[in-house]
């Protein structure tokens, strides 16, 4: 069933807010497509809460689950300023009897899948690397709450690489999945994500002491690392090492525009149109064939140069300052989406304000490939947290990592 949008009291809101936040963004990109489980009419009091839960059907790849639902949960609004929203995700927890107090819980940060509802991990099922990743989490022990991010699956825009957007939604699920289960699940809580998902948990966790200081966060696990500090010259291949075209149109309908910044449609041409229709509808991996057949490139989908679009989208920045619990980044050194020079000037921006930070690197692991081929290390660092031992940063030894490396194609889940 599609959900249906009517402007209502309430959607006029939403428009002004959208509005006033730069860029007059459309406040219903993408939206629709989805069923009525995730349209949320009650009121809203308070971020945090469970508002519904449905088991969730075949094809979730969870062998190691007892149980396995949707949820919709409530959030705050990092983006427009419309208070408290409705946002989804999954929520699974191991098979076995729980320990005494609880599971302790990863809150998984999924990757771009795009910015139409439709692509919601909790409504098009998670890949299956996605679901492998999830399920060794599962069979360490630990129960997983993986949020589809501010409106992505919900309704407005999803904030697409926003902080607030993206690291309102981490926490807040985190809350939920305590409260989904009680006495099932301890609050020692990791947060870990892979690309997009390695952004909305960094946000997280330095949004976690002001915001959610009632969820008990050992540390975070970021993997094919995006990230870019405050007041850093932003450039094409800040986002990605591909042809910038179908990220820049994620962002600038994802609310990523700065104020006052030009509205989308008019920063188009022709053939950039064409990818905002097929993001309007479809996934990351439906923009793709679109930009391919019809020659659209970061050189030709806009009316300003790529360097000028990059500034447009500034907002997207994180601010470079200390957090508070052990880092673990993980780069694969075949990465061509997001260039392992781009995630070695991140690494050197969080150590040079002090973060404890162990960045890990990995021959011939692809963009795609980090976040399962880390686990060899992610999980052996989520047990040490759990028994009160903080790992050793390595930024003091930490150096360029070289030009990017050929694939190795016998890894699983590598780059096609």
């Amino acid at each position: 069933m599609r959900k249906s949008i009517t402007l209502t009291l309430g959607a006029a809101a939403l428009a002004s807010a959208a509005l006033a936040a730069g860029g007059d963004t459309d406040p219903f990109f993408g939206d629709g497509g989805v069923s009525d489980f995730y349209r949320w009419d009650g009121k809203l009091n308070q971020p945090g809460q469970i508002l519904r839960r449905e088991p969730l059907g075949e094809g979730f790849y969870a062998d190691h689950a007892s149980s396995a639902e949707r949820i919709l949960y409530s959030s705050t609004d990092g983006r427009f300023g419309r208070g408290v929203v409705e946002a989804s995700g999954m929520l699974y927890l191991p098979k076995g009897k729980a320990p005494k107090g609880g599971w302790p819980l990863v809150v998984w940060g999924h990757g771009t899948m795009g910015i139409a509802d439709v692509c919601a991990p909790s409504w098009k099922k998670p890949t299956p690397r996605d679901g492998t990743y999830v399920d060794a989490w599962l069979q360490a022990g630990f129960a997983v709450v993986a949020p589809d991010y501010q409106g992505l699956g919900t309704r407005g825009v999803h904030t697409y690489v926003q902080r607030k957007g993206e690291g309102y939604s981490v926490l807040d699920a985190a809350r939920a999945a305590l409260k989904a289960a009680p006495g099932m699940i301890a609050n020692r809580v990791i947060l870990t994500g892979q690309s997009q998902g390695s952004g909305a948990v960094l946000n997280a966790t330095y949004l976690q002491p002001a915001y959610a200081p009632d969820v008990k966060l050992l540390g975070t696990v970021a993997t094919a690392l995006v990230w870019r500090a405050e007041n850093r010259a932003d450039t094409a291949s800040d986002v990605t090492g591909a042809d910038p075209a179908r990220y820049y149109i994620m962002r600038m309908y994802g609310g990523g525009l700065f104020p006052g910044s030009p509205a989308p449609d008019t920063l188009l041409t022709e053939k950039g149109k064409l990818l905002r229709e097929a993001a309007r509808k479809g996934c990351s991996r439906d923009i793709v064939p679109v930009a391919r057949d019809n020659g659209v490139t970061g050189e030709n989908a806009f009316t300003r140069p790529p360097q000028d679009m990059a500034r447009f989208m500034d907002i997207t920045a994180v601010p470079a300052k200390p957090m508070h619990v052990p880092l673990l980044i993980a780069t694969g050194l075949a990465d061509a989406t997001i260039p392992t020079p781009t995630q070695y000037a991140a690494v050197q921006a969080m150590c040079s304000k002090g973060n404890p930070v162990i960045w890990r690197k990995y021959n011939g692991v692809t963009h795609s490939g980090t976040s399962n081929y880390a686990l060899r290390d992610a999980i052996p660092f989520a047990r040490d947290l759990l028994a009160g031992k903080h790992p050793a940063s390595n930024c003091g030894s930490i150096t360029p990592p070289g030009p990017i490396q050929p694939s190795d194609e016998s890894i699983p889940f590598q780059d096609k």
